[in-house]
C-alpha cells in the first residue's frame, strides 16, 4: 500500500496557494492534501501531484481527475443557474477555472 504524504509534503502543498484551497480559494483552519491524479488511478505522492484542498472540495472531488472534476463543477453550476432561470445560452462559453490555476499551475 502506498504511503500517505509526509508532513513536509503537506507544508509544500499548503504553500502552493498561501494556505488556501486550490479549488475554491477558501482559507480553512485545516487544509487537506488532494492528489491531482488520484492514487486509486495511478497517481503518486510526488509534490507535483499534491494540491492543498479544503475538506468539502477534497471530499466532493473524490477519485476524479482534474478534468473530470472540472466537468462536474461546470455541470453543477449550469444546473443551478438554469434552475434559477439565469442561463439558456451556449454551454461551451462557460469556462471553469480553479483558484490555484492563477498560481502558475502545471494542471491548466
Amino acid at each position: 500500500m502506498p504511503r500517505p504524504p509526509r508532513k513536509n509534503q503537506r507544508w509544500k502543498a499548503a504553500g502552493k496557494c498561501d494556505g488556501r484551497c486550490w479549488y475554491c480559494g477558501d482559507k480553512p483552519e485545516e487544509l487537506t492534501v488532494d492528489h491531482a491524479k488520484p492514487r486509486s488511478r495511478g497517481g503518486s505522492n510526488f509534490d507535483d501531484n499534491l494540491l492543498p484542498a479544503c475538506l468539502p472540495c477534497n471530499n466532493e472531488k473524490g477519485n476524479l481527475t482534474l478534468s473530470e472534476w472540472r466537468k462536474f463543477v461546470k455541470m453543477k453550476i449550469i444546473r443551478n443557474l438554469m434552475s434559477l432561470g439565469y442561463f439558456n445560452g451556449d454551454l461551451g462559453k462557460i469556462k471553469i477555472s480553479f483558484y490555484g490555476e492563477g498560481n502558475d499551475s502545471p494542471f491548466k
